[in-house]
């Protein structure tokens, strides 16, 4: 009965301050709308939809190669076109209309996601080439043409794009759409606000001109339906949620360690704190960075120009406690600052390793029986003009006895689309590892986001011998690879917790 008041308490207080919810500890979920949407790419990078990825700017793949649709019934890859239209080879330049009412109507009245429209080949072996939204004769550009009962309106395409089996490249800003048994599969998203101009929808008209003809062919128009689909729902609670701010946390049977930087000393808390010429405590008053406290100070570390390591602390179990686990949870609260911008590489992030100084790290390959790791990673930040436009993908960096190459696994936290972070706001992220059982791939690793799960994996093999444990939390900010930073850039972190036992966030604000 106390866990279900805990929660429903922490139920209502986010909705009664969801602000601070979501600026100072991160606790309301985020709406994901949007955020699945495929990308159709910007000019200066290779980063929207191809045979492999719908979104490749945030390392988002389909889960079918050469894209993902549903069919009139809803049937994944189905067959059943909401419509079909032949074009034949006629070598002439001609529009090629579709009936899409079912399908509007379906996104018009919220029953499914608006994601665009999927068209494929369904009959015959011919190549069509369509003009794009990038055309430079507006004439032939792509059109939805939507009549009611008050209005008539005709929209432009938000984004085009077509996915080609030949190459990786991504086609969104070619001025060409290109159909064909090849395959190639056109991508085609309408914004609808404008929808309720017309009232009452009557008809829907999908309207694309025809450039050029290799054979006669029926084209179906689906429904893209790509992405990582979560239900909204309410952070999960652990030990935080009996601690009001975190105070005395440290007093629980089942914290191991547990700090807010407030110490003047606060290095002394730690095995070892590196390097100190780039890490320091913020005061909660400081302006810089767009910083706004957490709690009191905050530890902030610099990722200095021309440098890769900003931050190398370590919290080595043996030496603190006496013995090394095999199971861990470990909680710490991340702000990327204003300045944060990956352009050119990703690098590490805090996590939980056992290297013993041997192996699994830096292109030392993990064998199962000398070292293993599973740091926290990030990627290049999303460029503009991306559904994800600014944020940072992070996840697990791992070494482990099965790994193929001499470096470490990368394992995104795309759940929920949770492990996409945004600058200048706080999140509560929580990992947790279980070694597996000497030489059985049963080894666990699971991150939250703000006591959301954004990534689970229950088969890991991290070892072949329990001479391997749980060595140390590794505090780690790297910028790399091998290539530097080529800028100054900032995080912050606070309220770093380890347990025996799930911690979850906070549960109340200052």
């Amino acid at each position: 009965m106390k866990s279900n008041l805990i929660v429903w308490m922490f139920f209502v207080f986010n909705m009664v301050c969801p602000a601070l919810g979501q600026e100072v500890g991160g606790h309301i979920e985020e709406q994901t709308s949007g955020l699945a949407n495929w990308a159709a790419g910007s000019p200066q990078h290779n980063d929207g939809a191809n045979r492999e990825y719908y979104n490749a700017g945030a390392n988002l793949p389909w889960k079918n190669f050469m894209g993902d649709w549903r069919d009139a019934s809803d049937a994944e890859q189905g067959a059943a076109a909401y419509a079909v239209a032949e074009v034949a080879d006629s070598d002439t330049r001609k529009p090629v209309r579709w009936d899409v009412t079912t399908l509007v109507r379906e996104w018009a009245d919220g029953l499914q996601p608006n994601q665009g429209m999927f068209l494929r080949i369904t009959d015959g072996r011919g190549t069509i080439i369509f003009a794009s939204r990038e055309s430079t004769d507006v004439t032939l550009r792509p059109k939805l043409e939507l009549t009611g009962e008050t209005a008539t309106v005709s929209l432009d395409p938000v984004a085009d794009t077509y996915l080609s089996k030949s190459t990786y490249r991504c086609q969104g800003q070619t001025d060409e759409l290109r159909v064909s048994a090849a395959p190639d599969h056109v991508l085609i998203r309408f914004d609808l606000k404008e929808a309720a101009r017309v009232g009452e929808l009557s008809k829907a008209t999908l309207v694309l001109q025809t450039t050029k003809q290799f054979g006669t062919a029926s084209i179906g128009i689906f429904r893209c339906r790509q992405g990582h689909h979560e239900p909204a729902s309410v952070p999960v609670l652990g030990i935080a949620a009996r601690y009001e701010n975190d105070r005395q946390m440290s007093d629980d049977p089942d914290v191991v360690f547990a700090t807010g930087f407030e110490r003047a000393n606060w290095q002394s808390e730690w095995t070892r704190a590196a390097p100190l010429d780039r890490i320091d405590t913020i005061e909660a008053e400081t302006q810089f960075q767009k910083f706004v406290p957490l709690q009191g100070k905050a530890l902030r570390c610099r990722i200095a120009k021309g440098e890769m390591t900003g931050l190398n602390t370590l919290f080595k179990f043996a030496e603190q406690t006496g013995k090394e686990p095999e199971e861990i949870f470990f909680r710490y609260y991340l702000r990327f600052a204003d300045d944060w911008n990956q352009t050119v590489q990703g690098g590490k992030l805090p996590g939980i390793s056992g290297t013993y100084g041997r192996a699994g790290w830096g292109g030392r390959k993990s064998n199962g029986k000398d070292g293993w790791s599973a740091r926290g990673l990030f990627r290049m930040t999303v460029p503009q003009g991306n559904p994800l436009a600014g944020r940072t993908p992070v996840g697990f960096y791992c070494y482990h006895a099965d790994m193929d190459g001499s470096y470490g696994t990368n394992w995104l936290w795309s759940k929920g689309y949770r492990g996409y972070l945004t600058t200048n706001r706080w999140y509560a992220i929580e990992q947790h590892c279980r070694l597996n059982t000497p030489g059985e791939k049963n080894g666990v690793l699971r991150a939250w986001v703000d006591g959301h799960l954004a990534f689970e994996k229950t088969d890991v093999r991290f070892r072949l011998t329990d001479e391997l444990r749980i060595e140390q939390v590794w505090m780690n900010l790297y910028h790399g690879g091998t290539t530097p930073s080529p800028h100054d850039q900032h995080v912050f972190i606070d309220n770093v917790v380890i347990a025996k036992k799930y911690i979850g966030p906070m549960a109340s604000q200052p």
